[in-house]
């Protein structure tokens, strides 16, 4: 059985995206905070802060879309992340592998664009290749710089791109 859980938050800092000849995976720190009003005052609760994970497409989509102090609703699936530091030391974090992820419309207004598919193997697969542990820690300076092939695509101007309805 799955455990599937929804989140209401901001987005704490940027999105890191990393990607390789057959993945791509996008990662973000979203701060949930419950609030709640105590007589006449708005009262708020403890931040829990989640690590949000996302791969594929969807994953690029994070890349181009989120951005820090965004409000998101997540909804995906829980996970225990367990990895060893460099020190031989083991940690341990829950995560959510997202499975849907958009801006909270009751705090805001957003643009929906749909890109252009692109085809992968690991369309459902796994957030990380066999083989890999976890991705770097290292992100991009600024991933909306970088074309999908990794190299900088300062010359592209997206006024004039075009882009193929779906």
């Amino acid at each position: 059985m799955e455990a599937q859980i929804s989140l209401q938050g901001n987005v704490g800092g940027a999105v890191e995206f990393t990607s390789g000849p057959d993945w791509t995976l996008a990662r973000f720190r979203m701060a949930c905070t419950p609030s709640w009003r105590k007589g006449g005052e708005w009262v708020s609760g403890d931040t829990l802060w989640v690590t949000v994970r996302a791969s594929g497409q969807t994953a690029v989509n994070v890349r181009d879309s989120v951005r820090k102090g965004d409000p998101l609703i997540v909804v995906g699936r829980l996970r225990n992340h367990i990895w060893k530091d460099v020190e031989g030391k083991m940690h341990e974090a829950e995560q959510i592998e997202a499975l849907s992820l958009g801006h909270d419309l009751a705090r805001g207004v957003s643009t929906f664009i749909r890109p252009a598919r692109v085809s992968s193997r690991y369309e459902d697969g796994p957030l990380v290749p066999d083989g890999l542990a976890d991705p770097p820690d290292e992100a991009p300076e600024d991933p909306a710089d970088l074309a999908e092939d990794g190299q900088d695509d300062d010359d592209a101007d997206p006024e004039t791109e075009e882009t193929t309805p779906v």
